[in-house]
């Protein structure tokens, strides 16, 4: 008896290591994977690391800069003479226009980043939603197409008993079967999609996933009461903001170029000590100098260097707005578009529902009247293949009320607070 149950632990086991029982993953487990693994998430996060880190650099340009040098030197004419120094620089720039642009070009490029990182968290955010109902659609379609199989199968076999017993023509019982075969490659055929949308949920997870897993959701009508304002909300969407990030910059990049017109103003100090034949030399060698600076470049770069750059840097921030005023114009189209779209899939679930019921009691009494002979197996087959394609057309429908929510909340930058 022992080894009996031993065995058949030992087949249990083997059962769940092989993978037999499926991973079923919720929409919490796949976020969760996302904000761990998600390639796209992490290289816009280092992204924005990266010009925190040069924001960094750049306030250096107003951070005092000390030098320490200690050198030997030995020189002759006629007469061989040693020298050994020690001196101490340091500098500091007081004012500087150009300097000024840069910190807060760079500051701006810092608000640039944190805009792209709210852009492509949206795109990951909606890459991995989309993902995920791909792979509802494909399960809730093999299970409906299975159905639909076992309808055609029991059509087929109805069919074949007519045809038997001298009801029916030959041509019908053929096509039956025929509808039969081709309901069975559907189903075969859904399950290659099951396959391929677990590929794709997997690569916009960053991670694998076993060959059985599964999605734990079902296609429904969400309960959405999102009010959208489309000119007022269109102020707040990614890819406003990111094109209004890089106006910003672009009118600093003016200021930059402007760096030769105005005065830079620096202080500088300096203590050295130096002597002829000792290495660490004594304190009665020492020299110091205290200055401050103001340097105004004349012509630097050529006669027209500066002018021609300042009228480049103008014409940049004119193509940047423009720039602009198209984005706002196109996303407002866009959204605009996929608002009326959630709304047209929201009244077609309802429409196709309707005709989903309707159609299942058409098809009841149609296989009870061409059971009975009192209607034509081409009448028969109309209404059960409307049967058909108002089941599909129901779970399409669900499908795209979703992806349609989603591809809002991707304009609007708003992930539910879901990627962090």
């Amino acid at each position: 008896m022992k080894k009996v149950l031993y065995v058949l632990l030992s087949f249990c086991f083997a059962g769940s290591v092989n993978g037999l029982f499926a991973e079923t993953l919720t929409w919490q487990d796949c976020i969760d994977m996302a904000n761990k693994t998600n390639s796209a998430l992490v290289m816009a996060k280092q992204d924005l690391k990266i010009a925190e880190y040069d924001y960094n650099v750049i306030l250096n340009k107003y951070y005092p800069s000390v030098n320490f040098r200690y050198g030997f030197t030995r020189s002759g004419n006629g007469h061989t003479a040693n020298n050994w120094s020690a001196s101490l620089n340091a500098s500091q720039t007081i004012y500087n226009f150009q300097s000024n642009a840069q910190i807060h070009s760079q500051k701006a490029t810092i608000n640039r980043t944190v805009a792209q990182l709210t852009k492509s968290s949206a795109d990951v955010y909606f890459s991995i939603r989309q993902a995920f109902l791909q792979m509802c659609y494909a399960q809730e379609n093999i299970t409906l197409l299975e159905n639909i199989y076992n309808m055609r199968k029991q059509s087929a076999d109805i069919v074949r008993l007519q045809y038997e017993g001298g009801k029916e023509s030959r041509g019908n019982m053929l096509r039956a079967q025929a509808q039969k075969q081709s309901a069975y490659v559907n189903v075969s055929n859904a399950k290659r999609d099951l396959a391929v949308a677990r590929r794709a949920l997997a690569q916009n997870l960053g991670t694998e996933l076993s060959s059985v897993c599964m999605v734990d959701y079902k296609l429904e009508e969400v309960d959405d009461n999102t009010k959208v304002d489309v000119d007022n909300a269109v102020a707040n969407c990614p890819d406003v903001i990111l094109s209004s990030s890089s106006v910003e910059i672009t009118r600093y990049s003016i200021d930059s170029t402007k760096g030769n017109l105005y005065p830079n103003i620096s202080a500088s100090a300096s203590i050295g000590v130096s002597d002829e034949n000792n290495p660490i030399p004594p304190a009665d060698s020492k020299n110091w100098s205290v200055g401050v600076a103001l340097n105004y470049p004349l012509l630097s770069g050529g006669i027209t260097s500066t002018l021609n750059s300042v009228k480049a840097a103008n014409t940049a921030l004119e193509k940047a707005q423009e720039s602009y005023k198209q984005t706002i114009l196109t996303t407002k189209t866009s959204l605009e578009e996929v608002l009326a779209d959630i709304e047209r899939t929201k009244d077609n679930i309802e429409i196709y529902r309707m005709f989903l019921e309707a159609a299942t009691q058409r098809q009841k009494e149609a296989t009870i009247k061409y059971r009975a002979g009192t209607m034509e197996f081409q009448t028969w087959q109309d209404i059960e293949q409307e049967y058909v394609n108002n089941q599909m057309s129901h779970l399409s429908a669900l499908y795209n009320y979703n992806l349609a929510l989603a591809k809002r909340d991707r304009l609007l930058g708003d992930m539910h607070g879901e990627i962090k």
